[in-house]
Formats: structure tokens, sequence, C-alpha cells
């Protein structure tokens, strides 16, 4: 039995980590990531700006960046709504993907890896469905770090 649990385990972490690579690619493929991140540094760099103005009581420098503001707001939904193509165009292949991945293993409440502690929420005996939430997390960083696709 244990020897399943540890297959499944290794199953469901490399499905997850594929499923990463996948949509990432798809993310460097689909968008600009250099364009998103310069966005995201202007908006960033704009609401310290605001934010100091507002710190300082600059009415004059508030006033004149909050007319700024709808710009800001305009650009970060595009940057937003361009990461999202991606999502949207892999969401029912992952979602069936899951499924069958499922139905392999014998269904979401199949125990697929044991924890040496105990977990809050979960416990020792992790199910399908809380292992490959933890190892999409746990590799999704790292994945976008290698893949170039983060943000920051």
């Amino acid at each position: 039995m244990t020897e399943i649990i540890l297959m499944y385990t290794f199953l469901v972490a490399l499905t997850a980590i594929i499923l990463n690579i996948i949509s990432n690619v798809a993310t460097r493929l689909l968008t600009d990531v250099g364009r998103a991140r310069r966005i995201r540094a202007e908006v960033r760099a704009f609401r310290k700006e605001l934010r100091q103005a507002m710190l300082a009581k600059d009415k004059a420098k508030e006033e004149k960046l909050r007319k700024k503001e709808k710009q800001m707001m305009k650009l970060e939904m595009k940057v937003s709504t361009e990461r999202m193509k991606p999502m949207l165009l892999f969401w029912i292949p992952f979602i069936i993907i899951y499924y069958l991945l499922a139905s392999f293993i014998g269904g979401y409440n199949t125990i697929v890896a044991i924890s040496p502690m105990p977990l809050p929420i979960i416990g020792t005996e992790i199910g399908l469905i809380w292992w490959y939430l933890i190892s999409s997390l746990a590799f999704s960083a790292i994945i976008t770090k290698l893949l170039g696709t983060s943000l920051d």
C-alpha cells in the first residue's frame, strides 16, 4: 500500500509541475512579459509617489497625481487582462487532465501523500486535492522564475 501511495505522490506532483510549465510557457508566448514588468514598475512607482504626497500632505502634488490615477488603473487592468489569456485558454484542458488523474488514482478522496507530522486542516493523510494544491504552489514560484514569467 505504501508503494502505491508513494507512486501517487510523485504522479500528482509531476502532473502539477508539468501543468505549471505548460502554463508558464503559454504565458511567455502569448504575453509581452517585458511590457507587463515595465507597466507594473511604473504603477508601483506611481502609487509610492502618491502615498508620499498624501503622507507629506502635499495637496497640489496629490491632486496632480490623482488626475493620473485613472490612467494607471487602465494600464494595470490591461496587464491583468493580458496575463489572463493563457489561463483562460488552458482552463478546460487542465480541468480535464485533473479529472483524468483523479479517475486514474481512484477518486478525489484517495490518499496520495502522507505527512510525517499533522498539517493544520489536512492531517497526516493528504488527499488528491490538497496534495495537488501543495505541489502546484510549491513549484509554481520556482518555475515562474526559471521561465522568466514573473512580474517582479
